[in-house]
């Protein structure tokens, strides 16, 4: 048994069920079979599908067989695994002979690995495993076996030729069967494993490639941020936990001062019971009574008034009277805020559980409150002990994008009863959020000629911020977002601003991109950035970044409007690899919704006309 160490963001992203790799020690090709690991009990599970089903809702139903949205609402089905060890087997079993002149591939699927590394047709050449897989849009991979011959129908001397040439369209097939020489053109063959939708037959077909090629496999994670069971996990039993923690976020009087692990099932059974008077209480109506300050017509109205008071301060707690407060003063639907809840829920976990460093606290950097709100900013927080999970729940192949291919989860563990594999990684590192104004936003949007309708509610307050809440209501941010106008605006703005502030963060910090990711919170119109490693230079980068190069950083995100491909670049999609483009590991809404035209001003193609920037005619 041969072995080799690689950490779990490695396994998480490169080491997954159905990849293959080369295995450095032994210089073979293998195919990871199974992770094996402990089942992590102190995660949420339902949290953790909540945001898998999130991002899993791009693909339509039928792209998405074993994810679909009512396995995903059973927490039973699944089991969150922290990765231990990866085992893998031999893969693909074909060898191909290293003898230019021969070339002859050798399929070995199903039997023993040859004793001998000879070609035991040339009887020179040196069989090396053929590094060519098939794979389709499905998610199926297939070892490239030699097809039979054309002429002759012989199977067993069918030599692969390169003829020089890197590109496999350049490949063929050669017979090297004794009077016959026959070529033919290497064609992958249809797909066996499904019956691909659709009347292109083009798509039913497998495509062959290079087994380490990025298109071989795609790996799919959610990220989100940790809700510890033990502090919250009170908090999460309540029904109506939505509510609660929507109510807090947008300021509801009553709750915005509670911290949410005081809610709890006890707490909210007793506050939906009929409100009971103490033996306080009703001795001092007695006394009153009793000094003839009260008629008993008044004594009636007094007791009737007083179990009306006890009775509103008992349902303070409730979720349901807080759900219809909610409503009332927001002027948004229930439906819309229950949806809303686990996003309201991340935006107060830190505060929550820690202490960050925002730009009214005596830690914030000198001149930071006057930059950011030039910048139209609300406020920039630190955060310390980031408290992010990677939960790695699928792959597809020769695509990424929703419904060019399918998503697929991991093969179920008979070691964990049958259940599918989620492979989560923890990791506590420092970020930064960006928080940004949301009347400035509301200002935007009617600089740009739309007219956003913000609910109406009993507390102005809470509906000027429950407007965000109701624009992304039911909207899918992991395709090019047409047919709303405010919806492409808002959440373009805060894409574009997320990647701008990832790859100026890089440049200041000295870190590689890929090193940093984003986390956006679109309905509290937050951006994060935080570093995805947990060891090594990216520990307190960001930290740095923000006590010392905050003003620095700022600017430099706010000069990014150029691009070196420009005018191309700002004539097309306004996004690039050179001025906006993130890598897949770190931008999770796969570089869709991108154009500097949302800060610094410009055309955008989608809603073909020219947009104001949220911070044009603003001084560097």
């Amino acid at each position: 048994m041969r072995s080799m160490t690689r950490g779990k963001q490695q396994v998480l992203y490169n080491y997954l069920p159905g990849r293959t790799f080369d295995f450095e020690k032994v210089a073979v090709i293998a195919r990871v079979d199974v992770i094996r690991g402990t089942a992590v009990n102190d995660l949420n599970t339902s949290m953790v599908l909540l945001k898998v089903a999130e991002q899993a809702r791009a693909w339509q139903s039928d792209m998405r067989p074993v994810l679909r949205d009512d396995v995903l609402r059973d927490p039973s089905r699944f089991v969150l695994v922290d990765p231990e060890e990866v085992r893998s087997s031999l893969f693909p079993n074909v060898f191909w002979c290293q003898n230019r002149s021969c070339g002859v591939v050798v399929d070995r699927t199903g039997r023993t690995i040859p004793q001998t590394n000879r070609c035991q047709v040339c009887r020179s050449g040196k069989l090396l495993q053929i590094r060519f897989v098939k794979v389709h849009r499905c998610g199926a991979i297939a070892p490239l076996i030699p097809p039979a011959c054309r002429r002759c129908g012989n199977n067993l001397r069918m030599a692969l030729d390169t003829r020089g040439s890197e590109r496999l369209s350049d490949f063929r097939w050669v017979c090297r069967a004794p009077s016959c020489g026959a070529a033919q053109t290497l064609f992958s063959g249809r797909c066996n494993a499904c019956q691909w939708p659709g009347n292109d037959p083009k798509l039913r077909n497998m495509d062959v490639e290079v087994h380490r090629a990025g298109r071989t496999f795609y790996a799919h994670s959610a990220v989100l941020l940790n809700t510890p069971n033990r502090e919250l996990s009170g908090f999460l039993s309540v029904n109506g936990w939505q509510y609660v923690a929507a109510a807090k976020y947008l300021g509801l009087p009553g709750v915005v001062n509670r911290a949410l692990s005081s809610f709890s099932p006890s707490t909210a059974a007793t506050a939906s019971n009929d409100a009971t008077l103490s033996g306080a209480d009703v001795e001092s109506l007695l006394a009153r009574q009793a000094n003839n300050e009260l008629s008993p017509e008044q004594m009636a109205q007094e007791l009737a008034s007083l179990v009306q008071r006890r009775r509103r301060e008992q349902s303070a707690g409730n979720p349901v009277t807080i759900a219809q407060d909610l409503v009332g003063a927001s002027g948004v639907q229930a439906p819309a805020l229950e949806e809303a809840g686990q996003e309201m829920l991340e935006a107060l976990l830190p505060f929550e559980i820690g202490r960050p460093v925002g730009l009214g606290d005596a830690g914030a950097p000198a001149g930071a409150r006057a930059t950011a709100t030039r910048l139209r900013l609300e406020d920039v927080f630190l955060y310390s002990d980031f408290p992010i999970v990677t939960a790695t729940y699928g792959f597809s192949r020769t695509a990424y994008t929703p419904n060019d291919c399918r998503l697929n989860a991991f093969p179920s563990d008979p070691n964990f009863s049958g259940r599918l594999p989620i492979f989560v990684d923890r990791i506590r590192a420092d970020a930064i959020s960006v928080r940004v104004d949301p009347d400035s936003v509301l200002q935007w949007l009617r600089a740009n000629g739309l007219t956003p309708v913000v609910p109406v509610g009993t507390n102005p307050a809470v509906s000027a911020r429950s407007y965000f809440v109701q624009l992304f209501a039911g909207a899918n941010l992991r395709e090019t977002i047409r047919g709303n106008d405010e919806l492409r605006l808002v959440f373009g703005l805060l894409h574009s601003l997320a990647h701008l502030c990832v790859r100026q963060a890089a440049v200041l910090c000295g870190l590689d991109m890929t090193s940093i990711s984003e986390y956006l919170l679109p309905r509290a119109l937050t951006v994060s950035i935080y570093c995805n490693h947990r060891f090594g230079a990216t520990i307190g980068a960001l930290t740095a970044l923000y006590e010392q190069s905050f003003t620095d950083w700022l600017r430099s995100v706010q000069s990014q409007g150029q691009c070196i491909y420009d005018p191309v670049c700002r004539d097309r999609d306004g996004a690039c690899h050179a001025c906006a483009y993130l890598a897949e590991t770190s931008c999770r809404y796969f570089n869709l919704n991108l154009n500097r035209a949302f800060l610094f001003g410009g055309m955008d193609t989608v809603l073909q006309r020219r947009l104001v920037g949220y911070w044009e005619g603003l001084s560097v």
